[in-house]
């Protein structure tokens, strides 16, 4: 796993803006689960991208020093600005006195990735102070989601799977928080040390994610039925994360599209041709795939609609 983050890995420098936008967002989220903790001092954060959270962080918590690893961490954030110092690599490469006794530890969509996830709750445990808290946050076992199509998530994690995980590395789950709007796939646990107990058993559905999956598998077919059916000339609305998405799992509709459209080229993934959205060019008949997070493809294909266009959109079997 390691040759992955540490060669051509290039998610945490693709989009500053929508970095710093879902970094701020996750910062409130850890912000407010550590708000008992007047006296935190120091805070590490394992899997810190391109470090976003660990700065938004400075500024919400009275911490006196934030520190982050990460395996591909860009070269332009490596090093010290006040409070925040980021370091590349892997939590094991770090291992001085600076490294150690925290009074919180931080990690967010990272436990996911790694082939140990109590071997990993064992390492956090390790850097934690006595009576430090460690803030873990990954995606949700259920309702299925589009994180299950990411072939470096080794794991999908229920609640109960993830206190048996916990208990397993001498962690107790203190509190588990349910997220909302764009966080509604991702799950938050508080855990201190210490023996705690299991969460029940839930009984498991593996129907949730063989559906989920299928609507998948389908998707190519299903665009191409439809752009068949309409003619024209063919465009995606979007260039970021769920772009790239549908160019792997919808090659044959990737394939028929001229570009992509967003509202700023700048802040675009380097996908292939970004040009601006412009609603006038839905008269030279363009059809519009809309490629962006389930959740919103609603709000964006009325806004299509609206400027004369025909979007395609994912159908209901593919809601989060």
């Amino acid at each position: 796993m390691a040759s992955i983050y540490t060669e051509n890995y290039v998610l945490p420098g693709q989009s500053s803006l929508a970095d710093d936008a879902r970094g701020e967002a996750y910062a409130h989220v850890v912000a407010g689960a550590l708000g008992g903790m007047p006296d935190l001092g120091r805070l590490l954060e394992l899997g810190c991208g391109s470090g976003a959270t660990a700065r938004f962080l400075a500024s919400m918590l009275p911490a006196h020093e934030i520190r982050g690893v990460d395996p591909a961490l860009p070269d332009e954030f490596l090093g010290t600005v006040g409070k925040v110092t980021l370091a590349r690599g892997l939590l094991e490469d770090h291992t001085g006195p600076a490294w150690c006794d925290f009074d919180a530890v931080v990690s967010i969509n990272t436990i996911e990735h790694t082939p140990d996830p109590s071997g990993f709750l064992s390492a956090i445990a390790a850097r934690l102070r006595p009576d430090g808290k460690a803030v873990v946050i990954c995606p949700v076992a259920t309702p299925a989601n589009c994180e299950l199509l990411f072939f470096d998530h080794l794991w999908t994690i229920s609640r109960a799977a993830f206190h048996a995980f916990a208990a397993a590395a001498g962690l107790r789950v203190a509190k588990t928080l349910a997220l909302d709007k764009d966080l509604t796939c991702f799950q938050v646990f508080v855990m201190e040390k210490g023996d705690g107990a299991q969460e029940p058993a839930a009984a498991a559905n593996p129907d949730d994610a063989a559906r989920y999956l299928a609507a998948w598998q389908d998707l190519d077919g299903f665009w191409c039925d439809r752009l068949d059916a309409l003619g024209g000339r063919v465009q995606i609305f979007g260039a970021g994360q769920m772009a790239a998405v549908i160019r792997a799992y919808a090659p044959r509709t990737w394939a028929r599209a001229e570009r992509l459209v967003v509202d700023d080229p700048t802040d675009a993934w380097d996908l292939g041709r970004v040009e601006r959205y412009v609603a006038e060019d839905h008269a030279l008949g363009y059809r519009t795939v809309v490629a962006v997070n389930p959740l919103v493809k609603a709000v964006i294909a009325e806004r299509i609609w609206r400027d004369g266009g025909e979007p395609l959109v994912m159908p209901d079997t593919i809601q989060f």
